[in-house]
Parts: C-alpha cells; structure tokens; sequence
C-alpha cells in the first residue's frame, strides 16, 4: 500500500501530465489554426487556377490532389507525358519553365473559349498545334501571375514569380536541351473543368533559383526602405585641425578663443563616419543657416563632352581637400566677399584688450613639447551664399 509521500509524487506527475497535455492540445490547435490561415505552394496553385479561370471565362475550374516535388535534369525529362501538350515558359533572367496539359484540358479549354461551353465528346486524336497552345495562353499566364502573388511572404516567391506563356515544344528531347538549372521544382495537379465534363493532369517546373530575389514593381518602395529611412545618418563638417601643446590643450575652457587663418572657409571638409571625408566645400550661410557649398567632388555636366573627370581633391591647408585655384576660382570663393558680413567677434572676459597674440602666450614652451592635432567646433554667423550662382 503506498504511503503519503508516494500518493503525493502519483499525484504530483499526473498534474503535470495532464498540463502538459493540455499544452500541447493548444499548441497544436494554434498550429493548424495558423497552417490554414497561410498560403502553402499547393494551396496557392489551387486557388490561382481556380481563380484564374473564372475571371476568364466562367469556368468552373477544381483542382485537386496537387503534389510538390523536386527534380533533376534526368527526372524532368522523365515526367515529361508524351501524349501531351507541352510548352515552354519563359522566366526572368533568360531562365526557362515547362508545363504539359493533358488533352482533354486542352480540348476543354479550346471548347469554352470557341463555343462559350464544355463539352463530353470525345477528343480527337492527333497531333497538337500551335492554335492549341495559343488556346492555353490566358490561363496559363493567368494562372502563374497569380500563383506568385498569393505566395506573399512565402520563401518560394521569388521563385515562381515573373513567367508566363513562351511557346510550344514539339517532344521531351527538345525540352532536354533548355534545361540549364541544376535543379527544378514540380507542381502535379488534377484539374476538373465544368464539373467534371473534363479532366485531365497539368505539371508545372520551374527552376530552383537559389539567388533569386523577389522583384519590386517600378514606383514601389522596396522591402526595406521603410526601415532604412528610419536609420539615424549624422554627417560632420570639420574646418580644420590646430596644432598645440598637450598641456595647453587640456588648459582651454569656455571662452577662449583659437586663432584661425582666414583660409578655414574655403576648406570645409564632411565626414560621414570615421573615415575619409566624402566632400568639401565653403562655409556660408543660407537663409540664416550655415550652409556648405560643395566644390568637390566635382561631377561634369551631360553636355560635357571630352572633359576628362575629376580624380581626386587637391589637398590645402589643415589637410581639406579644396577646389582647383584659378581665377573662376578665386573670384568663386573669394575671401573679401565672405568676411564681409562677418561681425566682430567679442573681447576675451576680464581682458580689456581686443587682440591676444596666442603665440607669445604659448612661447617657446610651444617648441619644446611634441605638438597635438586637436579638432574643434567653431561658432561664428557664417559668409552668405547667393542661391543664384
């Protein structure tokens, strides 16, 4: 007889047991729940053909038993029916697809399009025509438009997506010498046309195409330029660099001020991360903003024509890279016409003095330390730039 201890472990189990179960009854509900509500390949290829013939003709078009599977070049060649009608599909990249269509379809489809029904007589032995696969085009165009359209977010998309109807094969021999992909994907389906009046197989191959990547239609955002426009891009503008002693570098504090050659205007350089400058220009300001106005790099006009390209900035003070000097370009970016409407910069607090002179301060102590590149931030209401040049 069990004593407590062993009652409570049997009852202990069977609890866990039981919501173990009942676990494992939601999960498989959620399961089928979400199979049913998504798009597998077999399930889209029905809903495509169904589909696809009643917006064409008021067909009541069933197809059933539709199997998937994966095949070589030996294994196309050999699913290939002879009695058949067998037509070329042409994809995107030059890449080529098959499908047969037993004859009773072709009979069947023929009949609907000419005499606006589906009839049971039977279908005359003898050999396919290219009026017979010009019959089958909107169907089979049709039908693969919609197949890769109700495909949406299923890996296979980019697969099947972008064939349609090419042209008609006399036999399997000289499908044989298209095959170029190493591998191909079979879709196998019975289709039943005007309730049952006809009936017949149709089998799809289309290439495996590892490389392939779904298509975006023109004037359509792409499937990620929502999340890339999202992405922070911070661009720095760098005037240039002062070389200084270290210790007179960790002395500066709010308020001082650097002394700076007129020629920082002129040599602007923007930096897009910690690399290379990307571009250079002059400071200015537009509409009371600070604006840059890029010299390089320079890109020609369409009209230009034996204008050699630019191969590289030339490189000035403080390391920027600035436009070829010249007299367009001196009279481009003059100096006079930018300092013009600079204002005085104010006096240092506590000195009465307007002018400091940096290097006596800095002295020879200058000459004895190794000097230090140090970048700065430069705050000043910047030259204008006419937006008519």
């Amino acid at each position: 007889m069990p004593d407590a201890a062993g009652q409570a472990s049997t009852d202990g189990n069977d609890s866990r047991a039981s919501s173990h179960d009942v676990l494992s009854r939601k999960a498989e509900a959620a399961r089928r729940a979400f199979e049913a509500r998504a798009m597998s390949p077999a399930k889209a290829l029905r809903r495509a053909l169904s589909r696809s013939a009643d917006v064409l003709w008021d067909l009541a078009l069933v197809a059933h038993a539709v199997e998937q599977d994966h095949l070589d070049q030996d294994g196309v060649v050999a699913q290939l029916p002879s009695e058949a009608l067998l037509l070329l599909l042409d994809g995107p990249d030059g890449v080529v697809g098959f499908v047969t269509l037993d004859r009773d379809l072709v009979t069947g489809l023929t009949e609907v399009q000419t005499m606006l029904q589906v009839t049971q007589m039977p279908a005359e032995p003898r050999p396919f025509t290219a009026t017979d696969a010009a019959m089958t085009a909107p169907l089979l165009d049709a039908m693969l438009e919609r197949f890769a359209r109700f495909l949406e977010d299923h890996p296979l998309r980019a697969q099947v997506e972008g064939f349609r109807f090419g042209a008609m094969l006399e036999d399997a021999r000289a499908a044989g010498l298209l095959l170029d992909a190493p591998g191909y994907m079979m879709f196998r389906a019975m289709l039943d046309l005007a309730l049952g009046r006809r009936r017949g197989e149709l089998r799809l191959f289309l290439p495996e195409r590892p490389g392939a990547r779904r298509s975006t239609p023109a004037g359509q955002p792409g499937t990620h330029e929502r999340k890339m426009v999202l992405l922070p891009a911070q661009m720095r503008a760098d005037l240039g660099s002062l070389r200084m002693p270290l210790k007179r570098a960790q002395a500066l504090r709010p308020g001082d001020l650097l002394p700076l050659p007129p020629e920082v205007l002129d040599g602007v350089t923007l930096h897009a991360g910690p690399g290379a400058p990307v571009a250079g220009g002059r400071l200015g300001q537009v509409n009371g903003m600070r604006a840059v106005r890029l010299s390089w790099p320079h890109v020609p006009a369409q009209g230009d024509v034996g204008t050699e390209p630019s191969r590289g900035p030339a490189v000035g003070a403080f390391g920027a890279p600035q436009a070829p000097a010249g007299p367009a370009a001196t009279e481009e970016f003059g100096l006079a016409e930018m300092a013009s409407d600079l204002p005085d910069l104010p006096d240092l607090p506590g000195s009465d003095a307007g002018d400091v002179d940096f290097a006596a301060s800095f002295g020879a102590e200058a000459q004895d330390e190794d000097p230090v590149a140090m970048d700065f931030d430069f705050d000043f209401s910047a030259a204008p730039i006419d937006d008519e040049e």
